[in-house]
C-alpha cells in the first residue's frame, strides 16, 4: 500500500484553485472590445445595400493663351458650364489645376472667373496649383456623381428558413435603390450641404415684436391671394 503525502496533496489542490482564480479574474478583466468581437451586431436589411455616391471624373486640358482664352476655349468651357450649372446642370465638380508661375495662376484664375460668370457655384469649382503640373497647361478635373442603384430581385432564397434569424439577401434593396433615385444630389450622401448663415438681423426683430405681444408673422399680401373663378362654381 502506498501513502502520499498530505503536505503535497494541500499544495496541488492551493495551485488549481489558485489557477481557477486566476482563469476568473482574466475573463472578468477582457476588455469589452474582445468579448463583442466575437458576437457581431445583427445586419438590418438596409445596411446590406448602403447608400452611395458614384464619381467619374474626367480632364480636359487647356493650352495658356498669353492673349487671353482663344474661342475653341471658350466653347469648351461653355459645355462644362452648362453640365455644372447651379440652374438646370447635373451634380458635377470642377477642379481647375494650374502651374506655379504666375502667368499659369492668372489664367486659371481667368478659367474660374468665366466658369463662375456662366451659373458655375463656388462651391462646385475649385482652383489649385501643382509643382507637377506644367506651367503652359491648365488642367480642368470634371468629377460628376451619380447615385449608386443596387440589382434587386436577381435571386429567390427559401423566405421560411428563419432557422438563423438572418435578414433575407433582397430585403432593403428595392427600399435604398428607390432613395437614391430621388436624391437630387448625389454629393449628399457623402457629406450634407452647407446651411445658409443665420439672419441675426431678423431674428433680432422676431424676438423684439415677440416681447412686445406684437404679431411675429409676416404680413399677408392681397395681390398673392387667389380665388376660385365664379363660372367653375
Amino acid at each position: 500500500m502506498t501513502f502520499q503525502n498530505p503536505l503535497r496533496i494541500r499544495t496541488g489542490l492551493t495551485l488549481a484553485a489558485c489557477a481557477s482564480l486566476l482563469a476568473l479574474a482574466a475573463c472578468a478583466s477582457m476588455p469589452q472590445s474582445e468579448k463583442t468581437a466575437q458576437t457581431p451586431d445583427p445586419v438590418l436589411p438596409t445596411e446590406q445595400y448602403p447608400l452611395r455616391a458614384d464619381a467619374q471624373t474626367d480632364d480636359v486640358n487647356l493650352r495658356v493663351n498669353p492673349n487671353g482664352l482663344s474661342e475653341n476655349q471658350r466653347r469648351a468651357l461653355d459645355r462644362l458650364a452648362s453640365r455644372a450649372s447651379w440652374t438646370n446642370g447635373e451634380p458635377v465638380s470642377l477642379d481647375v489645376v494650374t502651374g506655379g508661375s504666375p502667368t499659369a495662376v492668372a489664367a486659371g484664375r481667368a478659367v474660374s472667373a468665366y466658369l463662375m460668370g456662366h451659373d458655375v457655384s463656388d462651391d462646385d469649382l475649385s482652383v489649385s496649383s501643382r509643382r507637377e503640373q506644367p506651367d503652359d497647361v491648365i488642367s480642368i478635373h470634371v468629377t460628376t456623381y451619380s447615385s449608386h442603384l443596387y440589382g434587386c430581385n436577381k435571386t429567390w432564397e427559401n423566405l421560411s428558413a428563419t432557422r438563423d434569424n438572418k435578414p433575407y439577401k433582397n430585403f432593403g434593396c428595392a427600399i435604398n435603390s428607390n432613395l437614391a433615385a430621388q436624391i437630387a444630389d448625389p454629393r449628399d450622401i457623402d457629406s450634407p450641404a452647407p446651411t445658409a448663415p443665420a439672419d441675426a438681423a431678423r431674428k433680432s426683430v422676431v424676438l423684439d415684436k415677440y416681447r412686445k405681444g406684437e404679431k411675429t408673422s409676416s404680413e399677408s399680401d392681397d395681390n398673392a391671394k387667389g380665388n376660385v373663378s365664379e363660372a367653375i362654381k
